[in-house]
């Protein structure tokens, strides 16, 4: 759409009492608002709401983290790289949400685009790392992942990592050899990310859990199916199979009260194979670390 068209377009939207934007109106900016006779304060009222800064849409239009990243392509530089969970999600691998920043790469710039919204890092890449999105780019699979273990902390650049894994979206081996042909700043500390990598994980919490038990030297199974004779009993999140202790992320037991009642009984279950079950709610997992560590380590001491 011409910068013509775009402000005759928002010109239908302003109205004596309330200014109203058609459903078909994905995406302007405030100077095109304001080009338009729009104000800043018809802006802020229940009509519109903000993408990310700068840039709008109708309050009907649902608020997604693509809407984002089109919204970013609207003010970032053509060689700015939309990259880590905002690049698997255009991808097809949802690790981003609608309240998620934009994550971006303004390769060979001083300047660290900081508006509300997005969130920037200065790195350098190769032509054969990125293509053609929206009038920007976007990170390679490969790249992507890259970012992930170089620019996350440990825990959530690895549990994200193996989420595009399990997805099928990038695989082991290559993203080994992609890893060892790249000189990049934070090159150590991607490879060291890499040596924790597991696709069996089926969860981001899941694979944070895994890593906070592997730091403290208590390195569990992922994803182990319990038999009772021949009978198929469950999967736990994560197990120690010799000392028949699993592991369970608190999102796995909880839902209505019909699979809560589910989740009781497999529980029962679990206990009358003898196996003894530790679940990790989201809050001891990301406030006390250590001491899910020190619970799991305790268990697993007594059961020996």
């Amino acid at each position: 759409m011409t910068d013509t068209e775009n402000s005759s377009m928002l010109r239908g939207m302003v109205s004596a009492s309330t200014p109203r934007a058609p459903s078909n109106i994905a995406l302007f900016t405030r100077a095109d608002a304001l080009a338009a006779g729009l104000s800043d304060r018809d802006l802020r009222t229940s009509i519109y709401q903000r993408v990310i800064h700068g840039v709008y849409t109708s309050a009907e239009h649902p608020l997604t983290h693509e809407l984002k990243c089109r919204a970013a392509a609207m003010t970032l530089p053509n060689e700015a790289i939309i990259t880590a969970r905002s690049a698997a999600t255009l991808h097809g691998v949802p690790l981003a949400g609608r309240h998620d920043d934009v994550e971006v790469l303004v390769s060979g710039h001083k300047y660290m685009n900081r508006r509300s919204g997005l969130r920037c890092w200065a790195r350098m890449s190769r032509e054969d790392e990125h293509v053609e999105w929206q009038g920007i780019q976007v990170a390679s699979p490969y790249r992507s992942a890259l970012d992930l273990l170089s620019l996350y902390p440990l825990k959530l650049g690895v549990a994200n990592c193996d989420a595009l894994l399990h997805a099928g979206f990038i695989e082991e081996d290559r993203l080994a050899l992609f890893l060892t042909t790249r000189n990049y700043y934070g090159m150590r500390k991607a490879r060291a990310a890499f040596e924790l990598l597991d696709a069996r994980a089926e969860s981001v919490p899941e694979s944070v859990l895994r890593i906070t038990l592997v730091q403290s030297g208590l390195v569990p199974t992922p994803q182990v199916e319990i038999h009772h004779g021949n009978e198929f009993v469950a999967r736990v999140d994560l197990a120690y199979e010799s000392e028949k202790v699993a592991v369970e992320y608190e999102g796995a037991w909880h839902g209505d009260p019909q699979q809560h009642r589910r989740d009781q009984v497999r529980l029962q279950r679990l206990r009358d194979c003898g196996w003894h079950v530790v679940i990790v709610t989201a809050e001891r997992l990301y406030r006390d670390p250590s001491g899910v560590a020190d619970e799991v380590r305790t268990v697993l001491r007594h059961r020996r």
